[in-house]
């Protein structure tokens, strides 16, 4: 997506976060034409980040993505002004950042009932986390929660007394056997499920 962004020399990134919390500790001038905003991020989710920013700022529009619908988040998201809630990987987003969703030839509404429409992926989705979540150990747990708590693998390896080589494969492992790509989608999967808040 930012890859995208800085194909237009006319754009210019101001600020790239990791959390929410990154997110609404920056110092915000009212420079920004758009904030991009992931649903699910670690820390701080995106929608509290979004009621956040909302509360000073209610006119630069807010690109939103999760990725699978998220009913409920929808409903919230559709009383807060000026916001798009997209699918990841659409290329709908990318329309959005080259300007595209100004002309007559977009319908929102049309793509929001189409990407509402998607049962399937969503009970995949739910179906493939439960079973996920049914076979983790409890030492998997804790080892998520070190890494939403903003530990680095070689901080982690030393609380479990580990090399950090070790806490690397077994966060390898986790991911794979998760679906997962990056320590930081396995940091939202552990915000989403509520691992976060289990004692464990």
């Amino acid at each position: 997506m930012i890859k995208t962004l800085m194909e237009n020399p006319f754009y210019m990134l101001l600020n790239d976060c990791n959390n929410g919390h990154e997110l609404i500790s920056r110092n915000y001038r009212r420079q920004e034409d758009v904030f991009i905003v992931e649903l699910f991020m670690p820390v701080l989710s995106g929608m509290e980040a979004i009621k956040y920013i909302r509360k000073s700022n209610i006119d630069t529009p807010i690109i939103t993505y999760s990725g699978t619908y998220q009913e409920d988040m929808a409903e919230i998201l559709s009383k807060i002004p000026n916001i798009l809630y997209c699918e990841k990987k659409s290329s709908v987003i990318k329309d959005i950042i080259k300007g595209k969703i100004t002309s007559d030839s977009f319908d929102y509404e049309k793509y929001s009932k189409e990407w509402e429409q998607q049962p399937l992926a969503v009970q995949e989705y739910m179906d493939r986390q439960k079973k996920s979540q049914e076979e983790l150990s409890s030492t998997e747990i804790q080892l998520m929660k070190f890494c939403y708590e903003g530990f680095s693998n070689k901080e982690i390896g030393e609380k479990l007394n580990l090399s950090t080589r070790t806490i690397d494969t077994y966060i390898n492992r986790l991911t794979e056997k998760l679906g997962l790509k990056t320590k930081l989608h396995l940091i939202r999967f552990c915000v989403e499920n509520g691992y976060y808040n289990s004692s464990m």
